[in-house]
């Protein structure tokens, strides 16, 4: 198969901060410097959308290599993963620079509650076109421009990737379309969104942060649990590549990050608050929770025997009983109000 590579810097990894070559070859400014009680958790976030901007970056250039030399696709799977996980620190957010916001349906469309990603991505290879253009992905449903569309290409069973030069371009135009829209994300974190927010109102975001985060990890569990009895596997976030189980577990320790972060995060605050005893039962939650994940790595595959189903709900109640500390817990503590979010009533 002849690809064409679309991105031709690749830059180090697991560098935090690391100003790092991006598909568009701009080059990310370092940190917004503040002094404000914020600080620590934007770094943190500033570090994980940089993360996720060169992990797309990599994800398109191991992409179009594989098309142009038609090897095993083994090395395209394993980044695929690796970006998805980089996108899990972000997953969710209610909080933060408008403009990285509006890029979440584009990277991820999820729920799929009716397969429109598979019904959309079979109407696009059905076209059997040759040249995909970056524009013309952007332009496309929201549906096919990211994550999800490129799982689809890698591991569903209908697509042609393997034995079609031109599914494969398609794949190429729609990681390049992905590394895009992940720059634009890493750019909007340049600046601290919240270094004006006084006091008050900042405890109010850090902790809606947190909770919104946290509320949408549970539906990636409680939309495939449905009743009892009557699951619905194929609602699993990646259950085509069976990894929906490690993403979650990325989501949770993202999270604690954050309310561990360094300085100013939540942990501090409330022991300075003399509140050491929630602190601790918070990050004993938060430890219990990941120690005590689940070994297998597909959402699908433990929803399919009464054992699993067990053990996911056992997970679940772990995953409740840290949205309770922080959601009505801490918010009681330092008085504040958490407002409905966009997952509420879903």
């Amino acid at each position: 198969m002849k690809g064409k590579i679309i991105v031709g810097c690749l830059s180090s990894l697991g560098v935090l901060f690391l100003a790092g070559c991006q598909s568009d070859g701009q080059t990310l400014a370092k940190p917004e410097q503040t002094n404000h009680v914020s600080q620590g958790i934007y770094l943190v976030e500033l570090a994980a959308a940089q993360r996720f901007s060169q992990q797309a970056s990599v994800l398109n250039q191991q992409f179009a290599a594989y098309c142009s030399t038609g090897d095993s696709a083994e090395q395209v799977k394993q980044q695929w993963h690796q970006t998805m996980l980089s996108w899990m620190a972000l997953q969710g957010q209610e909080r933060g620079p408008q403009a990285a916001l509006e890029q979440s349906w584009n990277v991820q469309f999820w729920p799929d509650k009716k397969n429109t990603t598979g019904r959309k991505m079979s109407g696009l290879v059905a076209k059997d076109k040759a040249d995909w253009q970056v524009e013309e992905i952007a332009a496309q449903s929201v549906t096919v421009q990211g994550l999800g569309s490129l799982e689809w290409l890698l591991y569903d069973s209908a697509s042609a990737l393997t034995t079609d030069a031109n599914a494969c371009q398609l794949g190429v135009a729609i990681s390049a379309n992905l590394a895009n829209n992940a720059h634009k994300i890493a750019s909007a974190w340049q600046s601290n969104p919240w270094s004006a927010l006084k006091t008050k109102e900042w405890d109010s975001e850090y902790i809606a942060l947190l909770s919104n985060q946290l509320d949408y990890s549970m539906k990636k569990l409680s939309r495939p649990l449905a009743k009892v009895g009557k699951p619905r596997a194929y609602f699993a976030e990646s259950w085509r590549s069976g990894t929906s189980m490690l993403n979650l577990k990325a989501n949770v320790a993202a999270m604690q990050q954050l309310y561990l972060a360094q300085g100013d995060g939540l942990d501090a605050h409330l022991r300075a608050l003399d509140k050491a005893s929630l602190a601790d039962r918070i990050q004993a939650q938060f430890e219990l929770t990941l120690q005590t994940w689940p070994t297998e790595h597909s959402l699908f595959d433990l929803l399919q025997t009464k054992q699993g189903y067990r053990e996911v709900m056992s997970q679940y109640n772990k995953l409740e009983r840290l949205n309770y500390l922080i959601h009505e817990e801490v918010a009681i503590e330092l008085g504040v109000v958490i407002g409905f979010n966009a997952t509420d009533g879903d």
